[in-house]
C-alpha cells in the first residue's frame, strides 16, 4: 500500500484512512500507532477497574462515575428509568472487549484493513476514550489537543467509511 498513489506523508506523526474494496485501509506513523495502542490500554483499563488515567500535567482527576457519566449520560429524564437502564446494561456499557482488540491489532502493525467489525470497533474505542482525558465542559474551553487527535481519527475513520458524508451540494 505504501506505493499507492493514495498515501502521501506529511508529517512525520500521520494518522492516515481511506476506502478500499474489503473495507478502510489505515496507516500511521509508528509513534501513532503506540499512542492510540497506549489510549486504547488506558480505556480497557478504566472499562474493566475503574482506573481513571492521570493526566499529563498536574490537575484533578475525576471520580471514575464522572467518566462515566460524561461517556454514558442518562438515556431517560426519569433518574429511576436513567439508573435502571444503566443497571439493565452495565455489561454492555462496561465492555472493554472493542478496545481489547483494537489495542492488540495497533501493537501489529501501522498499516492495516479495517472490515466492517473492525472499523465498528475503532469508533467505538476511541469515541470512548475522548472521555477519559476531557475536562468539565466550560464556555471557554482551552484547546485540547489530545481531544483534536481522536476527533481527528474519528473524523478520518467515518470519511473514508463514507465519503459520499463530505460531498459538497
Amino acid at each position: 500500500m505504501t506505493g499507492d498513489a493514495l498515501w502521501h506523508d506529511i508529517t512525520l506523526d500521520h494518522f492516515e484512512a481511506v476506502r478500499v474494496a474489503d473495507g478502510v485501509a489505515v496507516r500511521m506513523s509508528a509513534n501513532v500507532a503506540a499512542t492510540l495502542s497506549h489510549h486504547a490500554g488506558e480505556l480497557v483499563r478504566f472499562l474493566d477497574a475503574d482506573e481513571v488515567p492521570r493526566g499529563a500535567f498536574p490537575r484533578r482527576t475525576p471520580a471514575a462515575a464522572t467518566v462515566l457519566a460524561r461517556m454514558f449520560p442518562d438515556a431517560y429524564r426519569s433518574r429511576d428509568q436513567a439508573r435502571a437502564f444503566r443497571e439493565r446494561h452495565r455489561d454492555r456499557l462496561r465492555d472493554s472487549a472493542a478496545a481489547r482488540r483494537v489495542r492488540d491489532q495497533l501493537a501489529t502493525a501501522p498499516t492495516l484493513v479495517l472490515g466492517a467489525d473492525d472499523l465498528d470497533d475503532w469508533l467505538t474505542t476511541f469515541a470512548l476514550a475522548r472521555f477519559l482525558y476531557s475536562r468539565r465542559r466550560r464556555r471557554r474551553a482551552r484547546f485540547d489537543l489530545t481531544a483534536a487527535w481522536f476527533a481527528f481519527v474519528l473524523d478520518s475513520l467515518v470519511l473514508a467509511a463514507a465519503p459520499e458524508l463530505a460531498a459538497q451540494p
